[in-house]
């Protein structure tokens, strides 16, 4: 299994190969206050179907971004409804 970790400015997220088969693992880091961590998600890295070898960054940067900046959004909303929920009681 091989790991590489990306740094953005507020965070960082883990990626791992999955032995075996033909995936990546993406790993959100745990954040205090919720209880969704730590959060995961496959991606395939399968050749495209003509068969071109595959740029990882290019092909899948684009997709990969967008679903973690959906989830970071939905993660945060959790985050605030639970602290909102918490404060009230």
């Amino acid at each position: 299994m091989a790991n590489a970790t990306i740094q953005l400015p507020n965070q960082s997220i883990n990626i791992q190969t999955v032995p075996g088969s033909g995936f990546i693992r993406v790993i959100l880091p745990e954040t205090d206050n919720c209880f969704y961590n730590p959060a995961s998600g496959l991606f395939s890295t399968e050749p495209i179907t003509d068969g071109a070898p595959l740029d990882l960054v290019t092909h899948y940067l684009p997709e990969l971004t967008q679903k973690l900046n959906e989830f970071d959004a939905q993660r945060r909303a959790y985050i605030a409804r639970y602290n909102q929920f918490s404060a009230s009681l």
